[in-house]
């Protein structure tokens, strides 16, 4: 019996080359909410045809369900304390994450086609979109495109920890001037804002300096590295904090969308 391969592409209509791979059908459907969620849409074969790839920029992900070898690797992986449930290990030109009982995933910035086994109904849902925001965040480092777990608001974004955005990630592209959500796209207009919450501040805001924002922002990437984050989107965190204000916001004053309050 023939595959029927499926390819799925990140923010289509930004252009993005990062795509999902899947061969089995059934498999597939077990993620294409979480998918569709984090910003992917279906992509027809013709509409690949007419892509030119880019050897610099395109990363292709093949998802299939783990082999029973791997599952025993994912099973038995040792996670990194400071990374809970997640670990990165080199491996030559390629790098092996691992999210403990859920996936393994083998990458490597210099290759454009990635590969990602999981295990079949094992994931729930916020162990898989972390597996996928992981891959998005890879996958766009080199263009310079910043990755935090986080909600819009009406002045900018909050960065926070992903439990306390229930598993929802931002992203910032620099050079083309926007935000990325959940929500959609916005725009960084003048007077945007990233704010920090902090369970000590009361009835009020206080600014940050541009050199506390910038050590915010680079410890609080999804980008997961053992080296920290590249050079790429170092460039992009001082370009961002030259157009935006970070305020540190009383957490208890914030008020969540219902949907990610569900989840803190």
């Amino acid at each position: 019996m023939e595959k029927k391969i499926q390819y799925y592409q990140f923010q289509k209509e930004l252009g993005y080359q990062v795509f999902i791979r899947f061969e089995d059908e059934e498999f597939e459907s077990q993620y294409v909410d979480i998918l569709m969620t984090l910003g992917f849409s279906k992509i027809k074969d013709e509409e690949l045809k007419s892509i030119t790839f880019d050897k610099n920029e395109t990363k292709i992900l093949k998802v299939q369900e783990a082999t029973p070898r791997v599952a025993k690797q994912i099973y038995q992986s040792h996670a990194m304390e400071k990374y809970g449930n997640e670990h990165l290990t080199p491996k030559g030109s390629y790098e092996v994450y691992g999210y403990k009982g859920v996936a393994m995933m083998v990458f490597g910035e210099g290759n454009y086609f990635w590969e990602l086994g999981l295990i079949g109904n094992q994931a729930d849902d916020n162990a898989a979109k972390t597996v996928f925001v992981r891959y998005i965040g890879w996958a766009l480092a080199s263009q310079g495109v910043l990755s935090f777990w986080g909600v819009p608001v009406d002045e900018g974004i909050v960065v926070m920890k992903p439990i306390e955005s229930n598993f929802e990630n931002i992203l910032i592209d620099i050079n083309k001037n926007i935000f990325i959500s959940k929500d959609g796209i916005k725009p960084i207009g003048a007077g945007a804002q990233i704010l920090r919450l902090d369970e000590m501040l009361k009835d009020r805001t206080r600014r940050m300096s541009k050199e506390a924002l910038v050590s915010f922002l680079s410890m609080n990437s999804s980008y997961l590295s053992y080296q920290g984050i590249p050079f790429s989107l170092k460039q992009s965190i001082l370009r961002l904090v030259d157009i935006v204000d970070g305020y540190i916001y009383p957490i208890e004053n914030f008020q969540p969308r219902a949907d990610v309050q569900e989840g803190i």
